[in-house]
């Protein structure tokens, strides 16, 4: 196989997976996962992303059920005047956010062995560097034989500034992505089907 067919099947077979085997996950690989991510684009060659890396079980649990609490206020607060998120009117929205929010399971993080911030300073196109960053660390995941997934609701500590300092996040700086990873319990995913076409409004030549 082409080095280029390895790359594309590496990106086409990618997927995020939401249930891991109770398996560590080595310091090595962790951390070519990390290299394969600093290698991402990004703006002026800025390199914004910082890392923290987590393996500690409690902690992980402890950061699952704080978000779960923000999840709990955020529902309360809908109700007051001036605070005003749109998806909080959404019926099926908030019904997945009680859900989440109450479930007694780890549906946050999913169980998964590892996770890793990625943190970077509010700046311009510092998130779109850094999601970037984000994708390579994925797509190595997958070329490594572990799964991996992006976790949006880990985005809420950032709400919080005593969890802030608590995960270790710098003054100035942000959660621009939270990533988890770890060997899928099933081997073979189903690939996820994709629209028809190229999804191109236009082509000008």
């Amino acid at each position: 196989m082409k080095q280029s067919e390895i790359v594309i099947d590496a990106i086409k077979g990618r997927r995020s997976v939401r249930s891991f085997e109770e398996k560590r996950v080595d310091r090595e690989i962790i951390e070519e996962i990390l290299q394969a991510g600093r290698y991402a684009p990004s703006a002026e060659n800025r390199q914004p992303w910082r890392f923290i890396v987590i393996t500690n079980k409690e902690m992980m649990d402890d950061l699952s059920r704080l978000i779960k609490n923000e999840i709990k206020k955020l529902i309360k607060h809908r109700f007051i005047k001036g605070f005003s998120i749109k998806e909080l009117k959404e019926e099926d929205t908030l019904k997945f956010l009680y859900a989440v929010a109450y479930s007694e399971k780890d549906v946050i993080f999913y169980n998964a062995p590892v996770l890793i911030f990625i943190v970077t300073e509010n700046r311009l196109f510092n998130d779109e560097s850094c999601a970037c960053c984000a994708e390579n660390m994925m797509i190595a995941a997958h070329a490594l034989g572990l799964g991996s997934c992006w976790i949006g609701f880990a985005s809420i500590l950032g709400l919080n500034k005593e969890i802030k300092k608590k995960v270790g996040i710098p003054e100035g700086h942000h959660i621009s992505a939270a990533l988890v990873f770890g060997y899928p319990k099933t081997k073979k995913q189903r690939i996820a089907p994709r629209k028809s076409g190229l999804d191109i409004l236009k082509w000008i030549d």
